[in-house]
């Protein structure tokens, strides 16, 4: 894919820096994670919750993210309602930005607020809506997965070795899968649907696990240990960056309706190809 106003070269350069800009935040939200009784913490606008370590993380990459391409603009959680005034409006408006850094500071606030380990750093370059770069970074366990559109997909774990994620088609069955999803924070008739899918899918599947961070689940379908994700009404920050690990590494990313995945989408099932389109038959049904 060529990128106006961006080499391969440079692309790969900058992914190097953000790779250690992630880190960083992650000992940051680590260190902070020791002192939650000096969090503040209060509500998001999509129903979930917000400390000052979201923030304060926010701020860090803005900051650190900036000077990497001076005319890119930020799509980021905490900030993008403020910004716009709706989610609608913002997705619309930067949709149509040469390049945004689109960015989570610290998804899976709940579970970090609750001094649980499963929560990342989402950061994604997103040139007219489409991502170029993905970086997801695991504080707990010093773990980032990173992909350039293109050039495949990478681990990095806690001894700086590089390993390259590259999914097989296997072969499976859904019956044999192991799988991994969230649900939508609004309750009512969206909630009831996708249970309805939960339910089905627990069905015709092994198991299903729900640990709280898109990111992350979509990062581990990308190293094989869980074998599909699905959710409907995520925003870009929680899955842009993860979306394009997950391609990248041989896996197939589309929404509900089995047409490509973008990250402006409502729904996304992200799978190892081999059970792809039984996922999406149990989802249809």
């Amino acid at each position: 894919m060529k990128i106006e106003g961006l080499t391969a070269k440079e692309l790969k350069e900058i992914a190097e820096k953000v790779v250690t800009v992630s880190t960083a935040v992650g000992v940051k939200l680590l260190r902070r994670q020791r002192k939650l009784s000096d969090l503040k913490i209060s509500t998001k606008e999509a129903q979930g919750v917000v400390s000052n370590a979201d923030v304060e993380a926010e701020n860090f990459l803005i900051k650190n993210l900036k000077p990497l391409i001076e005319e890119a603009e930020f799509l980021a959680e905490e900030s993008a309602f403020k910004t716009y005034g709706s989610k609608k409006d913002a997705l619309k408006k930067y949709k149509e930005k040469k390049f945004v850094w689109i960015i989570d500071p610290l998804d899976g606030t709940t579970n970090y607020l609750n001094n649980m380990d499963y929560f990342g750093v989402c950061i994604c370059l997103a040139y007219y809506g489409e991502p170029v770069l993905g970086i997801v970074h695991r504080p707990a366990t010093n773990e980032t997965y990173c992909a350039i559109k293109g050039k495949g997909a990478f681990l990095f774990n806690t001894h700086g070795k590089k390993t390259r994620l590259k999914l097989v088609t296997n072969k499976k069955r859904l019956k044999d899968s192991l799988l991994v999803t969230g649900f939508a924070c609004e309750k009512g008739e969206v909630f009831n649907k996708e249970f309805s899918i939960f339910k089905n899918m627990m069905k015709k599947s092994r198991g299903i696990r729900r640990m709280g961070s898109a990111a992350l689940d979509i990062c581990l379908v990308s190293q094989g240990i869980f074998d599909s994700f699905w959710e409907r009404g995520l925003s870009p920050w929680d899955v842009a960056a993860a979306s394009l690990i997950l391609e990248e590494s041989g896996g197939v990313v589309t929404n509900y309706n089995g047409r490509a995945f973008h990250p402006f989408q409502e729904t996304i099932v992200g799978s190892n190809e081999s059970i792809h389109k039984q996922v999406l038959a149990v989802i249809k049904s």
